[in-house]
């Protein structure tokens, strides 16, 4: 029974809101559309703004006022009243500087004896200004390292779980001008007498697999050292900021990440050939052998 009030109450005070609104002085000006003015927007009629409309204002206002109050005591579904409720409410306190306190020894992509934690190396990185951070080493999850091969113009994805060492060779340094147009709107550009730095690289990986590759990309490279996590780029290309030096300019020199017996493993599971092109020595691991005529 007190929750049916509860919600004839609601009711109300939907309906004294919207007696309020239709019949308030702001709606004496308003602009309303008509379906036949094809301008869309014209002022409303001067019957609209009639003194009847005053006291049905007033009475929607009183009207929702009084619907306040009652729902002040009346109990809700709880069985507490809305009165009730916003006294025992509490404020709410942002958070200090010791309520969170991150756990250092969380791994970042979940246990250690899981497929995917093995993307999570142990490892050095070398910087250019002789900075050297020791701790773990990973990637995007699930993004292998993608590289461009200029000689055969193509991509070739590397695996974190199968680089032993990455070397970075500087393949151009240079100071580029800054250039401004001379005005607004002109084609006439002046040397500023300011330059940036600008330097292009590329990246030797040296596998568990196979040859080294050599090609240039762009990807995240994340290093926890202790409690603290640094966010590097791998460039492909990098511009310092105006007025800067080439010796200013920080980047990665060279990675060198730890082999386990598990990622050993790991790299001999995967596949190296296709089956199709030794289709000779699938036929012989099954017992039988290919006929002397068959073309290959």
């Amino acid at each position: 029974m007190k929750y049916q009030r509860y919600l004839n109450g609601m009711a109300l005070l939907r309906l004294s809101i919207i007696v309020s609104y239709q019949f308030g002085p702001w709606q004496q000006t308003s602009t309303f559309c008509s379906r036949g003015f094809s301008g869309g927007v014209q002022q409303r009629p001067a019957e609209y703004d009639a003194a009847p409309r005053r006291p049905m204002a007033i009475a929607g206002i009183v009207l929702t006022l009084a619907t306040i109050l009652f729902l002040l005591t009346v109990p809700s579904a709880s069985g507490q009243s809305l009165g009730s409720i916003l006294s025992k409410a509490r404020n709410a306190k942002a958070p200090g500087s010791g309520q969170f306190k991150p756990n250092e020894n969380v791994h970042p992509f979940g246990a250690s004896n899981s497929t995917t934690s093995l993307a999570v190396r142990e490892g050095i990185v070398t910087l250019s200004n002789g900075k050297v951070l020791s701790g773990q080493v990973w990637t995007t999850l699930k993004t292998p390292f993608r590289v461009w091969l200029a000689d055969i113009q193509q991509y070739r994805d590397i695996d974190i779980r199968l680089i032993k060492t990455v070397q970075v060779h500087v393949l151009k340094a240079e100071e580029i001008r800054d250039w401004r147009y001379q005005q607004e709107g002109s084609d006439i550009k002046n040397y500023s007498g300011k330059t940036r730095p600008r330097i292009s690289f590329a990246y030797r990986f040296t596998t568990l697999r196979g040859k080294p590759v050599t090609g240039t990309l762009d990807a995240p490279l994340f290093v926890r050292v202790g409690g603290h996590t640094f966010n590097l780029i791998l460039y492909k290309r990098v511009e310092g900021k105006l007025g800067e030096k080439l010796s200013s300019v920080v980047y990665v020199k060279s990675m060198t990440l730890k082999v386990t017996p598990a990622l050993v493993r790991y790299a001999a599971g995967l596949t190296r050939k296709l089956p199709l092109l030794h289709w000779r020595k699938l036929l012989a691991g099954l017992g039988a052998a290919p006929s002397s005529g068959a073309r290959h």
